[in-house]
């Protein structure tokens, strides 16, 4: 995610650095401008739009890691987090984890679900309580 975010500052910063706009502000180029302000302001409205969905995309992660911490079994939390984080496959989440019946990842996975409707489940009733005082 760094990476992402350090390569989406420089390009950003090369988009301002070539049309001189040195505000965060998009700026939508007149009738007469070049071709090359015109893709460089397209550039950094783009970069923007991108950068927006990566700070909404990382907070949505960052919120699925911290309710997959609260499950007490380390097993469904590492299949939940192959799975939903990582994107793996069942059949690879069931070599990673040495699984020995193919079918045994399927049913640790309706488990896994299980305790993370519980976590979810108790998010909620605390919130409750919360809004109650």
């Amino acid at each position: 995610m760094r990476s992402l975010q350090a390569q989406l500052d420089h390009f950003s910063e090369f988009g301002r650095s070539i049309t001189a706009f040195k505000t965060d502000t998009p700026i939508i180029a007149s009738k007469g401008s070049s071709r090359v302000e015109t893709a460089a302001v397209g550039i950094v409205d783009t970069l923007s739009a991108l950068n927006e969905n990566l700070r909404a995309y990382t907070a949505i992660v960052d919120k699925a890691k911290k309710r997959i911490e609260k499950i007490p079994q380390e097993n469904y939390r590492l299949l939940l987090t192959y799975k939903y984080l990582c994107g793996m496959s069942f059949r690879s989440i069931s070599d990673q984890l040495r699984y020995t019946d193919r079918n045994s990842v399927y049913r640790a996975h309706g488990w896994a679900l299980i305790e993370m409707k519980k976590v979810l489940k108790a998010e909620e009733q605390n919130a409750g309580r919360l809004s109650a005082s």
